[in-house]
């Protein structure tokens, strides 16, 4: 059947910007932004843009929100409030979805900002907040994943050395829900993205705990205020790569993606597999 604006009305879906204004409208999809507003771009989308993504990295490094190195934490801090303020200037924009940071990030091109602290997190978010509530504009803080680098899919888990990896705040879902507790502002929401808690929940075996560590990720359903909705591979170990599916590919199952239909959230379809996929992919949504 073909899908039309009509049929979608109401889900507050999102599509990515690469698949046009054209059919964005058609789909009656609004869309995101990405971390460099361009004008251009946004003049030919107009009033579909409905939330932007701040940047996360600069010049091969990852951006350092809670760094215990000052300088490059306020230069961080300043890259996502500068953000923020050209945000506003898109009048139909409401939301900015931001990165957590780095716990560790101890990559050779990181060459500052490679230890993070939480307390320094959480005052960062507030005044990310704080900037962004003159304009009313809502932060969303996402959920970020779990790092796999270097291990073989064919790796069992009790082989991986967890500690090995690179790790950001807000990767475990009580961190991330605590994180928006903590920040306690009302314009300072989360943002779940369902393949992110995926690489997340392959740290855990798989079945029953599996399982509870997605749904863990729902524990607070009224702080999630936007989804970046993607599928993934919950049962076997390419799920531990951050695959950004099309909703309804892989096995993280009609339930659970029922449940984030129903939510009340904004949803963003972040991914971009072509035209006829996202057809599929909103066919398979209005199915659930």
């Amino acid at each position: 059947m073909a899908v039309s604006m009509a049929d979608i009305s109401g889900l507050g879906l999102s599509g990515v910007t690469k698949a046009g204004a054209e059919d964005l409208e058609r789909l009656g999809l609004l869309t995101e932004i990405g971390q460099r507003i361009e004008p251009d771009e946004v003049a030919a989308l107009g009033s579909l843009v409905a939330s932007g993504h701040a940047p996360f990295g600069i010049e091969g490094m990852r951006l350092n929100i809670a760094a215990v190195d000052d300088a490059f934490r306020e230069m961080s801090i300043r890259m996502v409030t500068d953000y923020v303020e050209s945000a506003a200037a898109v009048p139909s924009l409401r939301k900015v979805n931001i990165h957590a940071a780095p716990r560790r990030w101890h990559r050779e091109a990181q060459t500052s900002g490679r230890e993070g602290s939480y307390d320094r997190l959480i005052d960062a978010l507030r005044r990310i907040g704080a900037a962004a509530r003159r304009h009313g504009i809502e932060i969303v803080v996402e959920n970020n994943r779990a790092y796999w680098e270097g291990v073989a899919e064919s790796t069992l888990l009790e082989e991986v050395d967890r500690d090995a990896q690179d790790v950001y705040f807000c990767t475990a879902p009580e961190e991330w829900i605590r994180a928006c507790e903590d920040v306690a502002m009302k314009n300072v929401r989360l943002c779940l993205d369902t393949s992110h808690a995926c690489t997340y929940a392959h740290t855990f075996p798989e079945g029953e705990e599996r399982s509870a560590a997605m749904d863990a990720f729902l524990a607070r359903p009224e702080l999630v205020s936007h989804v970046h909705w993607n599928g993934n591979f919950i049962d076997d170990n390419r799920g531990r790569d951050d695959s950004h599916l099309s909703v309804g590919k892989g096995t993280l199952g009609s339930e659970f993606h029922r449940k984030i239909k129903s939510h009340g959230a904004t949803k963003l379809l972040e991914h971009w597999h072509g035209l006829d996929a996202l057809e599929e992919e909103l066919e398979y949504i209005l199915g659930l």
